[in-house]
């Protein structure tokens, strides 16, 4: 049976913005532990038919890119570390909750099921303290910047082009003193 949106239940899964493209906000990196934690979230992440594929059960992915660079003058900045974390949603038209998975660097980094739409939402693009990197992959008193984006949609340009539709890349500078 197909779950009908209501119209708030769409407004809702609809995030503010005019299409897909989502934007990272907020990226934060946090030196702890000998690791380093980051936050972000990513706002217009949802658009119509991203929220009609959640709600007729098809699995839904956004992917995430974070890198880690270290600053060079004169030169390119030389990428230190990087990683990619995946978000999946599944509805489950039978008990009308949302199955969420994130992986990062393929490895199962945490699970849940919930009930509701804005549960599911911040599941999907809300990292708050996620250990990212360690501390031994970088330099001490060196500039370094952190950079993230996000892909909400795979598709292809004229069926031949691969052409990602998600969140530009956010950056931030920090100096690593330990």
């Amino acid at each position: 049976m197909r779950r009908q949106l209501t119209g708030w239940a769409l407004a809702t899964l609809v995030m503010a913005g005019s299409g897909a493209a989502g934007e990272i906000q907020d990226l934060v990196p946090v030196i702890r532990d000998e690791s380093i934690f980051v936050s972000f979230r990513v706002e217009g992440a949802f658009d119509e038919r991203i929220a009609r594929d959640v709600e007729t059960g098809l699995e839904v992915t956004f992917r995430y890119n974070v890198q880690l660079k270290k600053v060079r003058s004169m030169w390119f900045d030389r990428l230190a570390a990087s990683r990619q974390i995946r978000t999946t949603v599944v509805y489950d038209n039978r008990t009308k909750r949302y199955n969420l998975t994130r992986h990062v660097d393929g490895e199962i980094d945490r699970t849940e099921v919930v009930a509701d739409i804005a549960s599911m939402e911040r599941f999907m693009t809300t990292f708050e303290s996620l250990r990212l990197f360690d501390v031994s992959e970088i330099t001490p008193n060196e500039e370094y910047h952190l950079r993230a984006n996000g892909v909400m949609k795979d598709g292809n340009l004229l069926l031949l082009i691969p052409w990602d539709t998600g969140a530009d890349w956010r950056h931030t500078r920090f100096t690593y003193l330990p």
